[in-house]
């Protein structure tokens, strides 16, 4: 079999190079999706080759395996050397550097893993690039750890609302991890809110998202739909419109939402965090839109629907009855 591993090793290698060429058109694209999904091999072999074609280490090597490479193609003038071109020496040099088990030893283990991790202070929203081509708005207040290697995509939200805008690939999957619940996409845009440790709301506005909370309990929500997970508790979400969620235009929309969770929202973005005299005011529920940066009108709003009163302390708003 070592015979078919080669020929594997040859194509990741051929594929390596061509998905990193300028230009790619759709018909490579899916020809290659159709061939990293034939074999789990395939995979595995154009994420080591992948992630050691990215290495920095690598253009020193490549440069002098090619220009050896080069020089064996001018000494030999046998008619049967006319196929070799500059690509099949670069991958022939590139085949001949994946080989070193030294380099490879060396390499390996900074360039197959890459974790980063994001925060944003109360108040400052942020875009983020990750290395794969996604993007992450972050809300305020919020943190993301973020995990990527040839062959996953991963991000845990340890706090706060981030929106996801998923470069799609079709053999690497991108999941985010939220305690209780897990999502999982190949490539859409969908909102993410970490309400509390067990309040978690999904909204998916392109594409296709795999929700998943242990128990068994799992759902596939397309675009215009979302899911909100309370505990053991779940309510579905069908009015979910637009490219992206309201909050990154500075407002939230509540739908029969708990007071304490338009609240916290609020509290992402204010100098002055709103704190409730009786917790159980935070069960009464609103439903509207609220400016998020101004928490001032948004306590009026709510005194207004449930006869509530305000107060600005030095430090905070404090509502009671």
């Amino acid at each position: 079999m070592a015979g078919e591993g080669n020929v594997i090793e040859l194509q990741a290698a051929r594929w390596v190079d061509r998905m990193n060429s300028p230009v790619l058109d759709a018909a490579d694209a899916a020809a290659f999706d159709r061939w990293i999904l034939a074999d789990p091999r395939h995979c595995d072999s154009y994420a080591r080759l992948s992630a050691l074609w990215h290495s920095e280490g690598l253009a020193q090597g490549m440069t002098c395996a090619a220009g050896e490479a080069e020089m064996a193609v001018e000494e030999d003038e046998a008619p049967s050397a006319h196929w070799i071109t500059p690509g099949t020496t670069r991958i022939a040099a590139f085949l001949a550097m994946a080989g070193c088990a030294a380099l490879a030893a060396m390499l390996m283990p900074a360039m197959l893993v890459r974790e980063t991790s994001f925060s944003t202070p109360r108040g400052v929203t942020r875009d983020v690039a990750l290395a794969d081509g996604s993007r992450v708005r972050l809300d305020g207040d919020t943190r993301i750890h973020v995990r990527i290697t040839p062959w996953s995509r991963q991000v845990a939200l340890a706090r706060g609302e981030a929106f996801f805008d998923v470069a799609h690939e079709g053999w690497r999957s991108f999941t985010v991890d939220m305690g209780t619940a897990r999502i999982s996409v190949l490539g859409t845009a969908f909102d993410v809110d970490r309400v509390d440790a067990a309040t978690h709301v999904i909204q998916v506005y392109r594409g296709l998202v795999s929700v998943e909370a242990g128990a068994g309990r799992e759902w596939r929500l397309p675009a215009g739909t979302g899911l909100e997970l309370i505990g053991h508790r779940v309510r579905s979400l069908r009015d979910v419109t637009g490219v992206r969620p309201a909050w990154t235009d500075g407002w939230y929309e509540a739908n029969d939402t708990p007071i304490w969770q338009l609240i916290q929202h609020v509290n992402r973005n204010a100098s002055h965090p709103i704190v409730l005299a009786d917790a159980g005011l935070g069960e009464l529920q609103v439903t509207g839109r609220f400016r998020t940066e101004r928490p001032e009108e948004v306590l009026e709003a709510i005194g207004a629907l449930h006869d509530l009163h305000w107060q600005r302390m030095a430090d905070r708003y404090v509502v009671r009855r």
